[in-house]
């Protein structure tokens, strides 16, 4: 679906999540993002760890691709009073997510401009992402796009100049494919090194559309006298120099600017943070399983409930057939002993017995007896 419209669309079905940074964000669990922050109560572990150990009070810090506002308000947290934060996303939703969070928290120091950084000013199209991956949208066609807006684009150079922002501590970037044009909006000001680190995104499946790679990423940063940190390689649990920049869709690079003395600590709380992560989810993996067999118990205990029922009333009713057949025993009971006593049975008897003896069991006499007998009935 095409359109030019920029309004923003509000979702309605938002969840409070406390951070383990100490600040709070209100986002659709439906949002994959939103999802894994819902789960560990942080999002990129390692990134984050980094971040709070770089970024000091005073501090300017760019948030490129600022989705709902989590890197923004870990910023802002961290900056304090005397520092600035500016957030910039071309998707307006995104806009209006980060301004609210950072609200939520009370972070005045925070600008959020709806925009996307490019290497030309004026409009360019955007595609937005579908619901469920909304942080996928991108400059680029994307096969996920749902629609496509007319968004302004802008040069960080101007911007930074427009504002007079001398240095920047850290920008970060997660822009979909656009980290190459981003960069180039710099102009002079990334080989000037003006800012300290850039935390960026070399992921080649996004890279490619905007027809870009992480080796060029790479390339142009290292040209501007950046050096590249990575996580987990030559240090397990902690950040280390690359000696190769290659695509990776797990976490992000640092770069350093060589006008930065102090190295980077190898330790990292990353590891930390994750096992945290681990035993939360394990925790509620457990419970999950805890609930899963009460229901099946619940279940259980209703079926015999249901069984029990069905054998009493069973029980009940051939109590009551029960019964039914001992009176059904006592009147025919009743009825053979009146038979039994009275003068009639007893003629009966006494004749039978007079019989038997005039005319024996198999005898011609009672053969003839009953012959005669049988006509005599039957002419009646």
């Amino acid at each position: 679906m095409n359109s030019t419209s920029s309004a923003p669309v509000i979702r309605s079905r938002l969840e409070l999540i406390a951070t383990q940074l100490g600040f709070e964000v209100l986002a659709d669990p439906g949002d994959y993002v939103s999802k894994l922050l819902l789960r560990d109560e942080i999002y990129e572990a390692p990134e984050t760890d980094v971040v709070t150990r770089l970024v000091r009070g005073g501090d300017t810090c760019i948030d490129a691709g600022c989705h709902i506002g989590y890197y923004s308000c870990l910023f802002a947290k961290l900056v304090g009073d005397k520092g600035h934060v500016y957030s910039f996303d071309a998707n307006p939703v995104a806009c209006l997510n980060t301004r609210r969070n950072l609200g939520l928290n009370g972070f005045t120091r925070a600008d959020v401009i709806h925009a996307a950084l490019a290497d030309t000013e004026g409009k360019l199209s955007f595609h937005i992402s579908s619901d469920d991956q909304t942080g996928l949208s991108s400059l680029g066609l994307i096969p996920t796009s749902k629609e496509i807006i007319s968004v302004p684009c802008l040069r960080l150079e101007t911007f930074m100049n427009a504002r007079k922002i001398d240095t920047v501590r850290l920008l970060k970037i997660d822009v979909e494919g656009a980290e190459e044009i981003l960069l180039r909006g710099l102009g002079p000001l990334l080989s000037m090194r003006v800012i300290d680190y850039i935390l960026v995104e070399c992921f080649d499946e996004r890279l490619k559309l905007l027809d870009t790679s992480t080796e060029r990423i790479a390339n142009i940063l290292e040209s501007a006298g950046y050096t590249p940190w990575e996580y987990g390689i030559g240090t397990t649990a902690g950040w280390s120099p690359a000696a190769e920049v290659r695509s990776r869709g797990d976490c992000n690079y640092l770069f350093v600017s060589s006008s930065i003395v102090a190295n980077i600590s190898p330790v990292s709380l990353a590891g930390v943070l994750h096992w945290t992560q681990v035993k939360r989810a394990q925790a509620l993996s457990t419970v999950d399983a805890l609930n899963q067999n009460m229901e099946a118990l619940k279940q259980n205990i209703e079926k015999l409930q249901s069984d029990i029922d069905w054998l009493l009333e069973s029980i009940k009713t051939h109590e009551q057939e029960s019964a039914g057949l001992a009176a059904a025993k006592r009147h025919l009971e009743n009825v053979l002993r009146q038979i039994h006593s009275s003068a009639s049975w007893r003629m009966l008897n006494q004749w039978r017995k007079f019989r038997n003896w005039l005319a024996p069991e198999r005898s011609w006499h009672r053969r003839l007896y009953d012959s005669i007998l049988g006509t005599f009935r039957g002419s009646n």
